[in-house]
């Protein structure tokens, strides 16, 4: 952004800026820290009666900021063994820009309790960000989902036992 102080009211007169940096996520986009401008030429219908001399920012004015993503979670279903312990099945993100190089990764998830059922709440926990631009960016460190626990099948064997004939 830039800002003409004494320009005539009504003139139509501005400036390009640019972020004056090097250093680029994957996606070719500035990131996250604090940077100075440098302004160009004039342009606008009346450039042609101002006169700008190009500068640069003695310090850092323009800064960018993390980009909270989404980060959603999809849990497997399970026999029933006795506890709330879940596993993740996949892990995605909602709001990243273009092509960078950002995943959800981690953390451990867990029944809201052991019984049988469906549609039962899931909860992990411990969730992060990782990439070559996950510091570009910011996600929720939980999430919740849905999975079943189904009825664990018992199977019945016969003791093999002998008797002599009493009458009983």
């Amino acid at each position: 952004v830039v800002s003409f102080g004494n320009a005539i009211g009504g003139d139509i007169v501005g400036s390009t800026a640019s972020v004056n940096t090097t250093t680029l996520s994957s996606s070719g986009n500035a990131v996250v820290g604090s940077y100075t401008q440098t302004a160009a030429a004039l342009n606008g219908a009346d450039a042609g009666n101002y006169s700008l001399t190009p500068y640069t920012t003695p310090a850092a004015n323009y800064t960018v900021g993390q980009l909270a993503l989404t980060g959603a979670i999809t849990a497997d279903n399970k026999v029933y063994d006795g506890t709330t312990a879940a596993t993740i099945a996949s892990r995605s993100l909602a709001g990243v820009v273009g092509a960078d190089d950002v995943n959800y990764a981690g953390g451990t998830a867990s029944f809201a309790d052991r019984n049988v059922g469906t549609g039962k709440a899931v909860t992990a926990s411990g969730l992060a960000l990782a990439g070559a631009d996950a510091g570009n960016y910011t996600v929720n460190s939980t999430a919740t989902t849905a999975a079943d626990i189904t009825a664990r099948p018992i199977t019945v064997t016969a003791a093999t036992n002998t008797q002599v004939y009493d009458g009983t």
